[in-house]
């Protein structure tokens, strides 16, 4: 028999990283290994900011049913509310190009949560919608957990350097956008955002990244991002960004690509 756990609370950004959390013991409890861990909190995440958003429309307005079923090698987590349904085969992928003006943000969160979990499925009767997502592996270690942090300093040739640290979440993205886009406000609008102490990432990451971005070129400058680990890298590969950033594995190399007048615009871009 599966062992259970349950967790429930209200539909608050700030009770996101507590059901992460919540989450991450279960799913360390049924053997997973760093990276199962980590898909499994991106995807509930991602889950519970979509009730907030769309199920609740709002903060503060329905409570989120956590429950969690630990195998060995398994877990199964389900995550009830009581707000309007919706069709999930109406969500389309997002669509990573080119173009920024082509550029979709919206379906990020369904399509990770379908990328990295084994198994998703939606279940909706009166008053109560279930997603049940499922996930498969073995071994061990938890991921770090940690408040983002966000420091700034100017390089040379007025390149600014922007460190984040931490998660960046629905709770901790914010910080990072309102930075970015006050430098791109001040006219500082070459931009080099080092992630290499950025331990896990959700949608509401990449948006904020997005935001900053789009700021940044339409100012004539560019933001690019270094110093990702593989697992972060993994997120911007799967929904397509690493064709929208460009992506540099050191920060040397971010440094030395937005000092060069003539540096190729594509980066590492993939």
């Amino acid at each position: 028999m599966p062992r259970v756990r349950r967790l429930t609370v209200r539909g608050r950004y700030e009770n996101i990283p507590l059901i992460t959390a919540f989450v991450a013991e279960a799913a360390e409890a049924a053997g997973l290994d760093e990276d199962a861990v980590f898909h499994c909190q991106m995807a509930v995440d991602e889950a519970c900011t979509n009730v907030i958003e769309h199920a609740y429309g709002g903060e503060d307005i329905g409570d989120i049913e956590i429950t969690c079923l630990i195998e060995p090698g398994s877990c199964t987590i389900r995550i009830v509310d009581h707000g309007q349904p919706f069709d999930p085969d109406s969500v389309p992928p997002p669509r990573a190009t080119e173009d920024i003006g082509d550029l979709q943000p919206g379906g990020i969160g369904l399509h990770l949560m379908r990328k990295f979990m084994d198994e998703v499925s939606f279940d909706f009767s009166p008053g109560q919608n279930t997603l049940t997502m499922v996930k498969r592996q073995a071994v061990e270690v938890p991921p770090s957990e940690g408040e983002a942090l966000v420091s700034t300093r100017e390089e040379r040739d007025g390149v600014w350097r922007v460190v984040a640290r931490g998660r960046l979440d629905a709770v901790t993205a914010p910080q990072l956008e309102e930075t970015l886009l006050r430098l791109v406000e001040e006219g500082r609008t070459r931009l080099m955002v080092d992630m290499e102490q950025v331990t896990y990432i959700s949608s509401r990451g990449l948006k904020a990244l997005i935001s900053a971005w789009r700021a940044a070129t339409q100012a004539g400058g560019d933001l690019v991002l270094c110093a990702l680990s593989e697992r972060i890298r993994s997120v911007f590969e799967t929904v397509g960004f690493t064709r929208i950033f460009a992506i540099y594995p050191a920060c040397s190399e971010a440094l030395s690509a937005l000092s060069s007048a003539d540096r190729d615009m594509g980066g590492e871009r993939s």
